[in-house]
């Protein structure tokens, strides 16, 4: 018999009686396609405006924050990354701004998560626990506000040192 077990016991996406993943809903593929296709459409206007097909600056504007105070605000630097990142430059995503660079991976993942459980329809249980339970979203937001600020202290330092002339 094929069963599948996890420490001798079926995980909550495993139907009881035969053992076997339960599949998604249409629902829920067509919602993990809309999640891949959303990030899809990022990286590519990422990418094209990287590579000078549209521009971002109409759209986004200048940092109001860096003209008032002459710092980077949490997000400068981020565009600048995610489409060094985009165009194969990851190191130098990394070294513009951490905290976008790191994202642009956690996307990537996404996508490719979203891409297989749309394609395949098979949930898988660490997905549920996470986004499923308030512990598992307060976590991901704990840990996406650390990141954010140790990416914007990363990037205060760099501007107050390019400031005071070292």
């Amino acid at each position: 018999m094929n069963r599948l077990y996890c420490s001798g016991t079926m995980t909550n996406d495993q139907d009881s009686k035969s053992g076997k993943l339960q599949k998604l809903s249409i629902g829920a593929r067509l919602a993990s396609a809309g999640i891949f296709c959303l990030i899809t459409a990022g990286i590519g206007v990422l990418w094209a405006a990287a590579n000078n097909h549209i521009s971002l600056r109409r759209l986004l504007g200048i940092c109001g924050f860096k003209q008032r105070f002459d710092l980077p605000c949490p997000g400068c630097g981020w565009t600048h990354a995610a489409q060094a990142f985009f165009t194969g430059h990851i190191i130098e995503a990394f070294m513009i701004q951490p905290a976008a660079a790191f994202f642009c991976i956690v996307a990537v993942i996404a996508a490719l998560f979203a891409l297989h459980r749309a394609v395949f329809g098979i949930n898988f249980g660490f997905l549920k626990n996470l986004f499923g339970s308030t512990a598992g979203i307060s976590l991901l937001l704990i840990s996406a506000i650390i990141v954010i600020l140790a990416g914007w202290v990363v990037t205060l330092i760099r501007a107050i040192l390019e400031n005071s002339g070292h």
